[in-house]
């Protein structure tokens, strides 16, 4: 978020050995922010919009590679960095200043985007009021998407959920503070999309073709939100929001928008391909505790002839590799069509009506090639059906740890390897706690 901009300051006052005094300073990250926040042409509010998009799959490979690590979803068998293994498997202390606090600090610079386009939105006259809707719908879309992320790792330590000024940004809120300020960034910009007329004054890319427009834009905008709403346990407000997204129980489960990357310059290559020096393992047990005939494995997972093993500060071997992200051009899901109706699954069980629960887990097991649920159909058996099916349906998407988590299971989740542990959330990233140190918060 402000990391550059912090480091600078923080080494400033280390320097001047009595007193620090805070000073604005051109941020190096963002050297035309004037520019853009007065009286900006079209032109400029459209590249604003385009890298609004582009940025939002910034910190993407760190965030989903922690997370599932943390929760035993998959193992980064690492050639370079073993602390993938070891720290984040809770073999040694984590560490606060370590690569892997991108999952955090990455989301940051999608929020300080939003943040521009916003303000340069809002000193314009470039822009008719409709249209200035849509811009400021799709910001705030992805500014609570990218604080999502944020909090999910931070989890107790909260975000920042005001960072509009970089040099004098918000406390840390609670978790809770931080659920109901996001949700507060999607609901603002549903209403402005609400707002945007029929059509986005900039061109969206590929990977949103079925989200072009604003009402369309806006059944993602839901979806993100139905996301942050069964994470606050809200089900009133999850089961509004069902029918406000875009899930269709008949339709295609990989329904949804997504990342698309190139490996062509100016972009970039989807960065959680396997490399010679990076290649992602599904943990044996996973697999092994899978039904038979259940095509979800087979689409996301190869058996390898013989077993892969992991010797870097910890030794682990399984015989899973990953083979959802194939190429530099493969997609990576945002939100999918299948997480929705495990959603409603979910809304089913706690709001009581459980032949509902099972008709959606029926629609995502039968589609896997696998029978109807047969299962006790008791609200705690039925939690526990759609943790599963979502552990196999969500697979490598960022979810398991959280679920996890947000049921009180973290002990539950297997530890192949004796000294592992489940963390229960990062570190504030050392340059947050730096900024409060120097600001004296």
């Amino acid at each position: 978020m402000k990391n550059i901009l912090k480091s600078g300051l923080v080494v400033a006052c280390l320097l001047s050995a009595n007193a620090c005094s805070l000073e604005p300073v051109v941020d190096p990250n963002f050297p035309s922010v004037g520019s853009v926040t007065s009286n900006a042409t079209k032109a400029q509010l459209n590249g604003l919009a385009v890298g609004q998009i582009a940025l939002a799959r910034n910190g993407l490979q760190t965030y989903t590679w922690v997370v599932g690590t943390l929760g035993k979803e998959l193992f980064n068998f690492n050639g370079t960095e073993s602390r993938w293994m070891t720290e984040l498997n809770g073999t040694r202390p984590i560490d606060n200043s370590a690569f892997y606090n991108t999952a955090t600090t990455g989301h940051g610079l999608p929020i300080r985007q939003a943040d521009i386009l916003i303000a340069a939105v809002d000193n314009t006259s470039s822009a008719t009021a409709t249209e200035k809707n849509a811009y400021k719908g799709l910001a705030n879309t992805f500014k609570g998407l990218a604080a999502l992320y944020q909090v999910n790792v931070q989890f107790r330590n909260g975000i920042r959920l005001n960072v509009k000024d970089p040099l004098n940004p918000s406390k840390f809120s609670t978790y809770e503070e931080s659920l109901k300020g996001i949700a507060a960034f999607l609901d603002e910009g549903a209403t402005q999309l609400d707002g945007a007329g029929t059509s986005f004054p900039f061109t969206m890319p590929s990977g949103f073709l079925a989200f072009n427009t604003p009402a369309a834009f806006k059944r993602f905008n839901r979806a993100i939100a139905l996301r942050v709403a069964i994470y606050q346990q809200d089900w009133a407000k999850a089961e509004t929001l069902l029918s406000q997204t875009f899930l269709n129980e008949a339709g295609n489960l990989d329904a949804g928008p997504v990342h698309t990357f190139s490996a062509s310059a100016p972009d970039f290559a989807n960065p959680m391909i396997n490399t010679t020096s990076q290649i992602i393992m599904a943990p044996e047990k996973i697999v092994q505790d899978a039904e038979a005939g259940d095509t979800r494995i087979t689409k996301k997972i190869t058996t390898l002839a013989s077993p892969r093993t992991y010797t870097s500060g910890i030794t682990y071997a399984s015989r899973y590799q990953s083979i959802k992200y194939p190429a530099g051009d493969t997609p990576v899901p945002i939100i999918r069509n299948e997480e929705l109706i495990l959603i409603a699954a979910e809304v089913a069980t706690q709001r009581g009506r459980t032949t509902d629960a099972v008709r959606f887990i029926n629609i995502v097991r039968n589609a896997a090639g696998l029978p109807n649920y047969t299962g006790a159909q008791t609200q705690a058996a039925l939690v526990d059906a759609v943790l599963k099916e979502r552990l196999y349906s969500l697979w490598y998407e960022g979810h398991r740890w959280v679920d996890m988590r947000r049921y009180g299971k973290i002990s539950q989740i297997h530890l192949p390897v004796a000294g592992m542990s489940v963390l229960e959330q990062l570190q504030r990233p050392n340059t947050e706690v730096n900024w409060d140190v120097f600001a004296g918060n």
